[in-house]
């Protein structure tokens, strides 16, 4: 974004000192210095309208933003007796998928609707949504 504000200054100096060398009588030393404000301004107000335009419809990536903690889904590969399984859940309108491991003692059959408890190195730890609804 630097360089467009640095082109606008180049450019209006350079125009504005024609315009003053050639159709008045100041001095080389006048002309210079006011192509250099004139430039600086309009190179400051370039600036400021372009981060303006680009900056209104940034939204920052924040890592709390894609933690699944506490999302709910549903198990689409079953994990029985301690294995690995698979849920589908969703996230920013979009659906992902994760592997989970259930709680100790629980058996995930598919379909079952489960809440994500926590996520370590790409395992998600899970409960059923339904003791969880039943404990409240």
């Amino acid at each position: 974004m630097p360089i467009l504000p640095l082109m606008v200054f180049v450019t209006v100096w350079g125009g504005t000192g024609y315009v003053l060398t050639r159709f008045s009588v100041m001095t080389m030393l006048l002309v210079v210095l006011i192509c250099t404000v004139v430039a600086l301004l309009v190179g400051c107000l370039m600036y400021v309208v372009l981060a303006r335009v680009m900056t209104r419809y940034d939204s920052s990536m924040n890592e709390i933003d894609y933690d699944p903690s506490g999302l709910l889904g549903y198990i689409s590969i079953p994990a029985l007796d301690g294995a690995v399984g698979e849920m589908k859940y969703v996230l920013h309108g979009t659906m992902r998928s994760i592997g989970v491991r259930a709680e100790a003692g629980q058996q995930l059959s598919k379909g079952d609707r489960v809440i994500i408890l926590k996520v370590d190195k790409g395992m998600a730890t899970v409960t059923l949504f339904e003791s969880e609804i039943g404990q409240l």
